[in-house]
């Protein structure tokens, strides 16, 4: 992997996780978490207090129950969901002020959090255990490499889409092209640097590969996330997902079988809707 050196400056400069975030993370190694540390720690911070709660009680998250109180969110939503939620608040944050590149990076920050959601509809879809429920945070950040290029090398996505188009080619094999890297290379590194597990690297780092060379539950989900994203962003919930659309057999591994697709794009798009509204973003 060889990606520019603007490009790792800019991995160095990034906005390191907020500590409470970083408390959380040793979950996913499976080590023990302080919930009440963890309580006192978001009750510091109003920010992120309102965040918590505000994405909690939306319909995405499953909000039939009101909560009120931090205390309440960590215990009742565990400490993946709880991580997920944090993530999204902290991608949004990250935002450039008074930036020619923020709707780009606006569309970054929704693209990750539609494929959370997605991943999310699959579990709940599939009921298959083998996918770990970290997952949701590799789809969350599957394109975290593409923020970085924005910023840094000024790296246009529709110019991405548009060379694929005209010379056939993959998404990275056009960033390769145009960047001398791809934002899966990126992206990995980035989930180096702020010390992800190594499944969530990996199926950030491949998660454009179709038909992946070494597929796991993960890495599918992530694939067939990403895939539900793009669709959820391109067309009205009603029009279902596309039947064109070839995943390369991620969506049977996982067992999305019977029209398992079409309920997790419709159930992706409702709770994205939710999730918008909650920020306060137009539909």
């Amino acid at each position: 992997m060889s990606i520019p050196d603007k490009v790792l400056h800019g991995i160095d400069r990034l906005e390191p996780l907020p500590m409470t975030v970083q408390k959380l993370m040793v979950a996913l190694n499976g080590d023990e978490v302080d919930f009440n540390e963890i309580a006192e720690t978001i009750e510091y911070d109003g920010a992120i207090t309102s965040n918590i709660l505000c994405t909690a009680n939306s319909a995405a998250f499953g909000g039939r129950n009101q909560i009120e109180h931090v205390r309440e969110a960590v215990i009742r939503l565990g400490t993946i969901t709880l991580l997920d939620i944090m993530l999204i608040g902290h991608l949004r944050s990250m935002h450039m002020t008074n930036s020619a590149n923020r709707r780009s990076e606006d569309e970054l920050w929704l693209h990750g959090a539609t494929a959370s959601l997605a991943v999310k509809a699959i579990i709940k879809e599939t009921r298959n255990r083998k996918i770990p429920e970290a997952s949701t945070i590799a789809a969350l950040i599957h394109d975290i490499g593409k923020l970085v290029m924005v910023r840094h090398l000024n790296a246009e996505m529709r110019a991405v889409t548009e060379k694929c188009l005209r010379d056939n080619m993959s998404v990275l094999e056009a960033e390769k092209q145009l960047f001398d890297c791809t934002h899966a290379e990126v992206g990995a590194a980035i989930a180096h640097k702020w010390t992800f597990p190594e499944p969530i690297t990996q199926a950030i780092e491949h998660h454009h590969e179709m038909p992946p060379a070494e597929p796991n539950p993960m890495l599918d989900a992530v694939i067939v996330a990403n895939l539900v994203a793009n669709t959820v962003a391109a067309a009205p919930s009603e029009d279902g997902f596309p039947a064109d659309v070839d995943s390369a057999g991620s969506d049977a591994r996982i067992g999305l079988v019977d029209g398992g697709l079409q309920r997790v794009h419709s159930q992706t798009a409702a709770w994205m809707q939710a999730l918008k509204e909650s920020y306060g973003l137009r539909k």
